[in-house]
């Protein structure tokens, strides 16, 4: 029996954020067999707006796609609606897509250039993903059609330098990520609060679900580079690894961090608390020196950095770590 992926836009004032939604949750679709049910609880604008802007919106969806797609409109819902806002399974376990190779690659490739160990043979590749060739190569062929990866001799590599959020978006090299924001009337904590909070979950004795869980973001990128210009720290930075087959994830987890968090539904609004899933079968996670808490390795941590829009900050990591 399929699962129904359900998100939840409250108040909704204008259109723009409806199509974001929308096709946000058709792109989820386009990669499982989940149904997906749009709900709008009180929306500002009015109900036959939303319906027409739906309407208008589904022919550009794939016919496959949007037959499992369904539009709920709730006036006077209220806290009737279950708290959890966003994309969530009724069961309240949040469905994969599936593991993005580009992603996987590159991020590896990435790794390695920070490390600067050079070419990096493509059957270590495949044996650190734990995917078979033909996903690896393919993704290889479309990294090297977008300029980004280069062969030497037998290896391939990329220069970091080279790598920007904006190409990441271009290629479609992105991992998937899922952003936490807090619930209504919950205690709104700095990500300064947060990270206290997160160091004790992360070390030897963590809770079920947290052991695969690593710390990334600014904190790490400090604690590697110092001198790093960082003013503050926006939001803190998980990594998850998540095994290939893998068709959920239970975000529930997160309550452990605060119980105050929920899921983000909104990609163009912030978020506190970011976890990337990372899909590669080899776990790279380490001590950093804060705390004892298992912290992400380089390569994540620049991403995480490209990711915030702090790329000149990236850039500055990059140099700092290869010395």
């Amino acid at each position: 029996m399929a699962v129904t992926l359900q998100k939840t836009l409250r108040q909704l004032r204008n259109t723009r954020e409806l199509r974001a939604e929308t096709l946000d949750l058709a792109a989820r679709l386009a990669v499982n067999q989940s149904k997906g049910r749009m709900t709008v609880v009180d929306p500002v604008i009015s109900e036959t707006t939303v319906q027409e802007e739906w309407d208008r919106l589904l022919p550009a969806i794939a016919p496959e796609v949007r037959a499992r797609m369904i539009l709920s409109i709730e006036q006077g819902a209220g806290d009737s609606i279950e708290k959890q806002a966003g994309y969530r399974i009724e069961s309240g376990i949040l469905p994969l897509d599936r593991p993005n190779y580009r992603f996987e690659v590159l991020r590896l490739l990435l790794g390695a250039s920070l490390e600067d160990d050079g070419p990096q043979p493509i059957k270590g590749l495949v044996d650190t993903i734990g995917a078979s060739q033909t996903p690896i190569r393919e993704a290889l062929v479309e990294l090297k059609q977008a300029g980004v990866a280069h062969s030497w001799g037998r290896g391939i590599e990329v220069a970091a330098e080279d790598v920007s959020a904006e190409l990441l978006a271009k290629i479609r090299a992105l991992p998937q990520t899922l952003r936490f924001r807090f619930e209504r009337g919950a205690q709104i904590k700095p990500p300064a609060m947060l990270l206290k909070r997160a160091v004790s979950l992360l070390g030897p004795s963590s809770p079920s679900g947290w052991e695969k869980l690593a710390l990334s973001g600014t904190p790490v990128a400090q604690t590697d580079a110092p001198e790093l210009d960082l003013m503050g720290m926006p939001r803190l930075d998980l990594v998850a690894h998540v095994p290939r087959d893998a068709k959920a994830f239970d975000s529930r987890l997160l309550r452990l961090l605060d119980d105050g968090l929920e899921l983000e539904p909104s990609v163009l609004a912030p978020a506190p608390v970011v976890v990337t899933l990372v899909r590669a079968e080899t776990e790279f996670v380490r001590d950093a020196g804060l705390g004892q808490a298992r912290c992400a390795y380089e390569m994540d941590v620049f991403l995480s950095l490209l990711d915030m829009g702090l790329r000149e900050q990236a850039l500055q990591y990059a140099k700092a770590v290869r010395r």
